[in-house]
């Protein structure tokens, strides 16, 4: 910034010396992209639809089944409500400018339709860097390795996973140049926008948490409706983990509290304790949609990128999917699992990583809003148990009085 302002030489020598480093930085990411993605994704596919999976059965798949339901429903709002609140924010056209560097010269085209969008030549769309045909194959791919026989399936699960996993270190070998990477990227672009870059970011910051405390705040009466409590039940039982959350920024090490409060004043049966609410903080992060969601519509508004139809479902179904199967990477390693979706929409990757530098700020929210959505799943999927078991001691009751009756 004050570069920027006093507009002295020696500081756009220093930024040819450090772009380099950036274009390099970028350069890798863009290269992981598809490889990701496709290992991510069978990983978690095929990983799921094991034995745990049979095991599991009905109560499994109905799980499974509201947390995409949830998931859809929340980038949905998210969309409709983000979009006029964001258009109220004008960071000016030097932001944009700023942050278009030759380091982005390799850029994916935005799908236009479903249609053009079909896997019909998988080598020729990764060469255009196309991802919904790749996501495509893989989800059937997917699909399919779980239906082969026990010893077949193990095997594939296993060499998939172990691809991933063979990414994942890849990635995490990129990560320890981040900060070098993230520091050119931020240098170049605010010393050609000054305050510009400080603004956006703080924009986003104060957006982003807006959305997310929103949505954990409707989470308590659409619990209340769905699942037939009150709300005040609801509240009492999710706020040990919520504690929980705020102070560790895990969902994993709420599981404790959700479990106490889920038994306490919800009275969850012991297969929802021990099953659904461990696969919620597994694999439910009800916070992606949102908080992906407000920032591709907040970098498609600064850049003035429009966002198609297709491109919107493209998007939400990507970051569906990838929720699953989340990057074992702490401190932003989420960034480096969804960056396939935002470039597939068109937007620059630079802005996607100048933007996870936020990250931190919202990880409170986004955390907390993962345990309010875990004991919500638990409390919706256990409403027709709870139920059952309430009609049996009222049935119990009545004997009990029925036979007092009696000896009386």
């Amino acid at each position: 910034m004050l570069g920027h302002a006093s507009g002295a030489a020696a500081f756009r020598t220093f930024e040819r010396i450090v772009t380099p480093v950036g274009a390099l930085w970028l350069a890798a990411l863009q290269m992981l992209l598809l490889p990701l993605i496709v290992t991510q994704l069978l990983s978690a596919i095929t990983g799921a639809g094991g034995g745990a999976g049979r095991e599991v059965g009905q109560l499994g798949l109905r799980t499974i089944l509201l947390f995409v339901l949830m998931l859809f429903v929340a980038g949905a709002l998210t969309f409709l409500v983000s979009k006029p609140i964001v258009s109220l924010y004008q960071a000016g056209p030097s932001f944009a400018a700023s942050t278009a560097s030759p380091a982005a010269a390799t850029k994916v085209d935005a799908p236009k339709s479903f249609a053009k969008q079909l896997p019909t030549n998988l080598v020729d769309a990764a060469g255009k860097g196309l991802i919904f045909p790749l996501l495509v194959f893989a989800v059937l791919l997917g699909a399919a390795v779980t239906r082969l026989p026990d010893e077949s399936r193990t095997q594939l699960t296993n060499l998939f996973r172990g691809l991933a996993a063979a990414m994942m270190i890849v990635v995490r070998w990129i990560l320890v140049f981040t900060p070098a990477g993230v520091f050119t990227l931020t240098y170049a672009s605010t010393l050609d926008a000054g305050g510009a870059v400080a603004g956006v970011m703080g924009a986003f910051i104060v957006i982003v948490c807006a959305m997310l405390a929103l949505f954990i705040v409707l989470l308590y009466p659409v619990t209340a409706i769905a699942a037939r409590i009150p709300m005040r039940t609801f509240a009492k039982a999710v706020a040990p983990a919520q504690l929980v959350a705020v102070s560790t920024l895990s969902s994993i090490a709420a599981l404790p509290a959700l479990v106490q409060g889920g038994v306490e004043h919800l009275r969850l049966p012991p297969r929802f304790t021990g099953f659904v609410l461990p696969l919620c903080i597994s694999v439910f992060k009800i916070n992606r949609t949102v908080s992906s969601t407000t920032k591709l519509v907040f970098l498609a508004h600064v850049y003035g990128v429009p966002l198609g139809a297709s491109s919107i479902v493209i998007f939400m179904i990507s970051v569906t999917l990838l929720s699953f199967g989340a990057a074992g990477v702490p401190n932003g390693g989420q960034a480096f699992s969804t960056l396939p979706a935002y470039v597939a929409a068109g937007l620059p990757i630079e802005g996607v990583i100048l933007l996870e530098a936020t990250s931190m700020a919202p990880d409170m929210l986004k955390t907390v809003l993962n345990v309010t959505g875990d004991m919500s799943v638990a409390a919706i999927l256990s409403r027709s148990t709870r139920r059952e078991r309430e009609a049996v001691e009222d049935a119990m009751d009545d004997r009990g009085a029925l036979a007092g009756e009696g000896v009386a």
